[in-house]
C-alpha cells in the first residue's frame, strides 16, 4: 500500500525507474499495471519529498526527456526525403502522421501518470485564463508560454510544435497544400484522405490548450498558404472560363467549382475555416468579374420572363447568378435588384397601356387583370429564381406601385376609380345566365391591387358611391360578400377607413326593422295602403348621396303612404328631419293592357308618366313634366328608356306620347332604370379642389390629435407622425402638411415654442 507520508527520496534512483516507464508510455509500449501504480506512487513521492519537494526537478527532467524523444522522432520523420520538394506522395506526410498518432496518444497517457504533479504543482503556478485574456501584472512575469505553467500533456504538445513542427513547417505546408489541391480535382483513396485530415488536425490539436490564438499554428501552416494558392488558381480558372465561353457557361462552372471547394473544406478543414474558404473562392472567381455578370443581367431578365422555350434555361442562369452574387453583399446585389425593378416596371407599363385601350365599359376589368398578371408573373419568377428574397419582392412591390399609380400627363391617376369599378362589377347581381362563380377569388385579387394604390381616399369615395347604389337598389350579389369585402378593406386600412361603410350596412338593417314597425303601426291604427311601400331611412353623414338635382312631385299613388310614414316617424323619433330623395327611388308596375303581363321596375318620374296613362292612351310631354315639376333636360333622361324599349311611341305632334298597346317583349321582367347610371363611373369624380380640401381637413385633424397627445413636438417629428397616420389613406406631401400647420397656428390650435422656431406647442 502506498504511503502518503512525506519521506526522503533518492531522486536519481527514482527517476531512472520512472524514465524507463515514461519511455514506454510515450512509445505506446505495454506497461504492466503494477509497474504503472508504482510509478504513480513515485511521482507522488517526488512531489511531497522531505525535506524539500522535488517536483521542479522532476518537471525539468521530464521536459528534457520529451525534447530528446521528439528530436529522435524528427529524424524518423525526415528520413531520406528532400525537404525542399512538395510532392505529397513522397512519404513525409505518412511518417509525420504515424509519429503524431503515436506521440499524441502517448503524451495523453503520460499526462494521466503525472496527474498529481499537474494538480498540486503546475496548477498552483498557472495563470488563469482571465488573466491571460485581459492581462494582469502576473502575466508579465509568467507569460502564457512559460513551460512551468504547462501541464505535462500540454508540455508534450508544446515540445512537439517547437522541436518537430517548426523545423518541418515549410515541408509540411508544401505537402499539405499540394495534397489538398490534388484532392480537389480527384479525391484520394480513403487511407491517403485520412492522412491529410490527421496532418491538418495535428496543427489544430497541438495548440488546442492555448487560450490566446489556439488556431495560430494551423492558420500559419495550412489555412493561409492554402487560401493564397487556391485564390491564385481560382482567378486563373475563372478568367479562362470567361475567355472560352459566355457568362452562362462561366456561371455554371464557377458555381460547380464553389460547391467543390466547399465540399473540400468540409472533408479536410475545421468547421471554422469553411467560410474563409468560401470567401476566398467568391473573391477570386466572382467578385473580380462582377462587371461581366452585371452587364448580362438585363438580357437574362428579358429572356427569363419571355414565354418561349429558352425561358427555363435563362431562369436557371439567372438563379446561378443570384447564388454567386448574393454572398458578396448588398452592393453586389443592388444591380440585380434595380434591373429586376426596372424590367417589371417596364412590363407593367406595357400591360397597362394595352388594358386602358379597351372599351370604357370593360377597362376596369382589364386594368385589374393586367396588374394581377404583372404581380403573378413576377412573383412566380422571383420566387423561382431568387428564392423569394425580400429585396426582390420589395422591388416587385415598388414596380407594381409605380404602375398602378402612374398617370399620363396632367390627368389624375385612374387606379382608385378603376379598382372601385372592378369591385362594383364583382359584387353586382347578375342574370341567372351569367353567374360569377369565383367572387371570393376576384375580391381577394382586388385587394392585392388596392394595396398598391396611393390615393386610397379617392378609392373610398368611389367605392362608397357604388356601394350606396347597390344597397339602395338591392343590386348586391350577396350581402355576405359585401361585408367580407368591407372587412378586407378594414384589415388593409383600419377601422376609420371603413367606418362610414359599416354605418351604411347598419342603416339597411335598421330600415328593414323600421318597415316592419311601420306595418305594425298601420295595423294598430286600422290603416291600409293601396300600394306596396318600402322605405329606407339613411343617415345623411354616412351615405354619399347628395340632394336631388331637381324638384319632383311624386305620383299621387305615393303621396298618402309617404304622409303616413312621416306621421309614424315623427311619433317614433323627435328632432329628426326627413328629406325625400325621389331621384333615387324606384317603383314596380304591372302592365296589364297587353296580352302578357309584364313587371316593370322604373324611376319615380317614369312611374309618374306611366301612371298618367292608366286611364288614357296618350299624353303630352309638357303635361307630364308640369305635373311632376321636372325641367325639360331631366325629363329627357327618363323618357328616353321608355321610347327605346317600345312602351311609348312618339305621336304626330313632337310633344305627344302614345301608349304602345301592342307592346311585346321576350322578358317578363324589365328594369328600365336601376340607377342614375350604370357602374361606378356614373358618379362624376370630385374636382381636384374638393379633394385637396378634404385632405387638408384630414391632415389638420391628424395634427391636432398628435399634438393633443404629445403637447410639444419638433417639426420633423410632427411631419413623420402625420405621414405615418395618413399613409393608410393617401401619401401627403411635406408642402401640404406645412400649410396645414400654418393654418392651425392661425386658428390658434398650435404655436411655435418660444426660443425654438422648429418646435410646436399645443394650445388647449
Amino acid at each position: 500500500m502506498m504511503s502518503l507520508k512525506p519521506r526522503h527520496v533518492d531522486f536519481q534512483e527514482t527517476w531512472a525507474n520512472l524514465k524507463e516507464t515514461v519511455a514506454g508510455v510515450v512509445g505506446l509500449k505495454a506497461v504492466d499495471r503494477i509497474v504503472w501504480n508504482t510509478r504513480f506512487s513515485d511521482v507522488y513521492a517526488l512531489c511531497v519529498a522531505h525535506p524539500e519537494p522535488l517536483a521542479d526537478r522532476l518537471y525539468d527532467e521530464t521536459r528534457n526527456f520529451l525534447e530528446e524523444h521528439v528530436a529522435s522522432l524528427l529524424e524518423r520523420v525526415r528520413g531520406s526525403t528532400t525537404l525542399e520538394q512538395s510532392d505529397h506522395n513522397d512519404g513525409l506526410l505518412d511518417r509525420y502522421v504515424s509519429a503524431w498518432r503515436e506521440y499524441s496518444q502517448g503524451v495523453a497517457y503520460l499526462n494521466s501518470l503525472y496527474s498529481y504533479l499537474n494538480l498540486q504543482h503546475v496548477k498552483r503556478q498557472k495563470v488563469s485564463d482571465a488573466e491571460i485574456i485581459y492581462g494582469t501584472s502576473a502575466t508579465v512575469s509568467c507569460p502564457e508560454q512559460d513551460a512551468r505553467q504547462l501541464e505535462v500533456g500540454e508540455l508534450g504538445l508544446d515540445i512537439w510544435e517547437r522541436v518537430l513542427v517548426r523545423p518541418l513547417s515549410a515541408a509540411l505546408t508544401a505537402r499539405i497544400v499540394s495534397a489538398l489541391h490534388a484532392a480537389r480535382d480527384a479525391p484520394p483513396d480513403p487511407r491517403h484522405a485520412d492522412i491529410i485530415r490527421q496532418a491538418i488536425q495535428s496543427t489544430v490539436h497541438v495548440r488546442s490548450f492555448r487560450v490566446r490564438s489556439p488556431l495560430a499554428l494551423y492558420e500559419q501552416l495550412v489555412l493561409e498558404p492554402f487560401l493564397q494558392a487556391a485564390g491564385e488558381q481560382h482567378a486563373r480558372t475563372a478568367a479562362h472560363l470567361l475567355q472560352e465561353g459566355d457568362v452562362a457557361h462561366y456561371m455554371k462552372h464557377v458555381l460547380a467549382g464553389l460547391e467543390r471547394e466547399v465540399s473540400l473544406a468540409q472533408r479536410y478543414l475545421p468547421a471554422s475555416s469553411r467560410e474563409a474558404v468560401r470567401a476566398c473562392y467568391e473573391r477570386a472567381a466572382v467578385a473580380a468579374h462582377l462587371p461581366a455578370l452585371h452587364a448580362d443581367v438585363d438580357r437574362l431578365l428579358a429572356e427569363a420572363s419571355a414565354d418561349d422555350d429558352d425561358a427555363p434555361q435563362r431562369r436557371e442562369d439567372l438563379s446561378r447568378m443570384y447564388q454567386l452574387v448574393r454572398p458578396l453583399g448588398p452592393a453586389a446585389l443592388r444591380p440585380l435588384v434595380d434591373a429586376a425593378l426596372a424590367h417589371a416596371q417596364a412590363h407593367g407599363h406595357a400591360l397597362l397601356s394595352s388594358a386602358l385601350q379597351h372599351h370604357k365599359d370593360e377597362v376596369h376589368i382589364h386594368f385589374v387583370e393586367a396588374i394581377l398578371t404583372l404581380h403573378g408573373k413576377y412573383s412566380k419568377l422571383f420566387n423561382e429564381v431568387f428564392g423569394g428574397a425580400q429585396a426582390f419582392m420589395g422591388a416587385l412591390d415598388k414596380a407594381c406601385s409605380a404602375v398602378v399609380n402612374s398617370r399620363s400627363g396632367e390627368e389624375a391617376c385612374r387606379a382608385p376609380e378603376l379598382v372601385a369599378r372592378y369591385c362594383d362589377w364583382v359584387l353586382r347581381r347578375r342574370p341567372a345566365a351569367a353567374p360569377l362563380t369565383d367572387v371570393d377569388d376576384k375580391l381577394t385579387a382586388a385587394i392585392v391591387v388596392f394595396k398598391y394604390i396611393d390615393d386610397k381616399d379617392i378609392f373610398q369615395k368611389h367605392y362608397a358611391r357604388a356601394l350606396a347604389r347597390r344597397l339602395i337598389h338591392q343590386l348586391s350579389y350577396s350581402m355576405e360578400q359585401e361585408e367580407s369585402m368591407i372587412n378586407r378593406l378594414k384589415a388593409a386600412c383600419g377601422y376609420e377607413f371603413t367606418n362610414k361603410l359599416h354605418r351604411m350596412f347598419t342603416d339597411v338593417a335598421v330600415s328593414a326593422d323600421l318597415n316592419a314597425k311601420f306595418q305594425q303601426y298601420l295595423r294598430d291604427n286600422d290603416l291600409t295602403l293601396n300600394t306596396g311601400f318600402f322605405i329606407q331611412v339613411l343617415q345623411a353623414g354616412a351615405w354619399p348621396l347628395g340632394g336631388p338635382t331637381a324638384p319632383l312631385a311624386p305620383p299621387a299613388a305615393l303621396e298618402r303612404p309617404a304622409g303616413l310614414f312621416e306621421q309614424f316617424y315623427r311619433s317614433a323619433f323627435s328632432g329628426r328631419r326627413l328629406a325625400w330623395l325621389h331621384h333615387l327611388c324606384t317603383g314596380e308596375l304591372r302592365v296589364r293592357y297587353t296580352p302578357r303581363v309584364y313587371h316593370l321596375t322604373a324611376s319615380t318620374p317614369q312611374c309618374a308618366l306611366l301612371l298618367s296613362l292608366e286611364r288614357r292612351d296618350a299624353t303630352t310631354l309638357s303635361e307630364a313634366r308640369a305635373a311632376a315639376v321636372l325641367p325639360e333636360d331631366s325629363w329627357e333622361r327618363h323618357v328616353r328608356p321608355l321610347l327605346d324599349i317600345g312602351l311609348l311611341l312618339p305621336g304626330a305632334d313632337p310633344d305627344e306620347l302614345l301608349l304602345n298597346l301592342s307592346f311585346s317583349c321576350k322578358r317578363s321582367k324589365l328594369r328600365l332604370c336601376a340607377s342614375p347610371g350604370h357602374g361606378a363611373a356614373a358618379s362624376p369624380p370630385d374636382p381636384p379642389q374638393h379633394r385637396d380640401d378634404d385632405r387638408k381637413m384630414y391632415l389638420q385633424a391628424a395634427i391636432v390629435r398628435i399634438m393633443k397627445q404629445r403637447k410639444v413636438l419638433r417639426h420633423t417629428e410632427l411631419i413623420q407622425e402625420v405621414v405615418q397616420q395618413a399613409r393608410g389613406s393617401f401619401a401627403p406631401s411635406v408642402a401640404i402638411i406645412k400649410k396645414c400647420i400654418e393654418a392651425l397656428i392661425d386658428k390658434q390650435y398650435l404655436e411655435r415654442a418660444p426660443g425654438a422656431l422648429d418646435t410646436y406647442s399645443y394650445l388647449a
